[in-house]
């Protein structure tokens, strides 16, 4: 009977250790926003399944490739009424404190979360703070929280937005209520910031407070949807680098290249010292409105040319799912859009070189952008960093080969491709393959 008492408890003591370590939450280093590499989310899209359970198999795979930071897109309710498609806008909130039951519950998502954090990866979750569906509960029992028109009827924020109505920021007990859902996704599910919607259409002063308060629980990442360099006064880590995503665009249809280097100077000038910018070559709503980056830049190549140059700016690359197998159409945010993972290796192995790249070389992180002066309309060279150790980047804009006037300064010294791994000797010229580009470092003189 000893011998049975004692192997019972041993068994009960085994069984209350596995729980325990089952909802063990799992500690992760607070996230490091000029060392970010974001990865979009769409749940409904990611996977088959379109489920919070689904995700968990592939989160090894993401870190593989390169990623430290999942942004999920809303992972809330969607309304019902105005509904815009066969599943809605997941923009269109119905319970800012619940999750959409078609990805899961509460339990899945913090199980995510959980084994996002084992695998070393921050989760952020996008919030939208400036409307709600028009069938939230709110607009019933709070309807002083929303921007009415003159004859006291709610309205959209903007006219084509039918299926969300307006939040009115001139009312305290929203922005406390707000405040609230944010510390709320943060205390009991441990994520680990926020990507914010649309967040130039909500009071700078608000993001102030707000932000504050949720940083009180713990250190979070805050990223804006919005450009305005006030946001960063208001705690932002990020914004958008819409500029630089624009003119690469109209680079690649055949403008002059060195539009660039004057699109980037004015930003530096105008946004406060260290600002770090997310930059990308598609998103959600490009891939819904627009077009796949696949077209965006001419072809695959020509997107993977992109992708090169604006990983290789200051600032935090971002990666949208998909984009990494060139998937070849449009992802409607309204629809269930399954990628097709098994298309495209080579360009998987693209991204997970240039990350590699962007995750390891310390010019990357922090060393001064430089131009070269005799830059071309077809082609540009640059530097980051100083003397031996910086490195220089050469990318052709073009579909075709494209003769490239070297720097004197970068002539007859031999260097390795830091993407190939090939040694190459520059010269007066360097001819360019189409889509080309390299990522030079100079070779010890031997």
């Amino acid at each position: 009977m000893k011998r049975l008492s004692l192997l019972a408890a041993i068994v009960l003591l085994a069984g209350v250790i596995s729980c325990s370590d089952k909802n063990k939450t799992v500690k992760i280093d607070p996230p490091v926003a000029a060392k970010a590499v974001i990865y979009e989310v769409y749940v409904r899209n990611f996977t088959a399944e379109g489920t919070f359970k689904a995700m968990i198999p592939r989160l090894a795979e993401l870190k593989s490739m390169g990623v430290n930071t999942l942004w999920f897109m809303p992972i809330h309710p969607v309304g019902i009424e105005n509904r815009k498609g066969t599943f809605g806008s997941p923009y269109a909130i119905k319970d800012y404190y619940d999750v959409n039951p078609e990805f899961g519950t509460k339990e899945d998502f913090k199980a995510l979360v959980d084994s996002a954090h084992a695998h070393g990866l921050h989760i952020i979750i996008d919030f939208v703070a400036n409307h709600t569906a028009w069938d939230h509960p709110w607009t019933v029992q709070h309807p002083d929280w929303f921007t009415k028109d003159s004859l006291g009827n709610l309205q959209p924020p903007v006219a084509d937005w039918t299926d969300v109505a307006d939040l009115n920021y001139e009312n305290d007990s929203l922005k406390e209520e707000m405040i609230k859902v944010l510390e709320y996704w943060v205390r009991d599910f441990d994520i680990d910031g926020y990507r914010c919607d649309v967040a130039e259409m909500v009071p700078v002063d608000w993001w102030n407070s707000a932000i504050s308060r949720v940083r009180k629980q713990k250190p979070v990442l805050m990223l804006a949807e919005g450009a305005d360099a006030a946001l960063y006064a208001a705690g932002f880590d990020l914004t958008y680098s819409w500029d630089l995503y624009h003119n690469l665009k109209k680079v690649f249809k055949g403008d002059s290249a060195t539009l660039i280097p004057t699109i980037l100077a004015e930003e530096s000038a105008r946004l406060p010292q260290g600002a770090q910018r997310m930059r990308f070559i598609t998103n959600h709503d490009e891939t819904s409105w627009d077009d796949v980056p696949v077209n965006l830049f001419n072809n695959r190549d020509g997107s993977m040319a992109a992708f090169f140059f604006s990983a290789m700016m200051p600032g935090i690359p971002l990666l949208y799912n998909g984009q990494e197998v060139a998937h070849p159409t449009k992802m409607n945010l309204f629809e269930k859009s399954d990628i097709l993972w098994a298309s495209n290796p080579d360009v998987k192995s693209f991204y997970t070189k240039v990350l590699a790249l962007k995750n390891n070389e310390p010019a990357l992180l922090e060393g001064v952008l430089r131009f070269d002066s005799l830059q071309s309309k077809d082609a540009l060279i640059f530097s980051r960093g100083e003397g031996i150790a910086a490195l220089h980047g050469i990318v052709n804009f073009r579909d075709t080969l494209t003769t490239l006037q070297i720097p004197v300064a970068l002539q007859g010294k031999r260097f390795t491709d830091l993407y190939t791994g090939k040694s190459i000797l520059l010269e007066k010229e360097l001819l360019l393959l189409d889509y080309g580009f390299y990522l030079l470092k100079e070779e010890p003189a031997s």
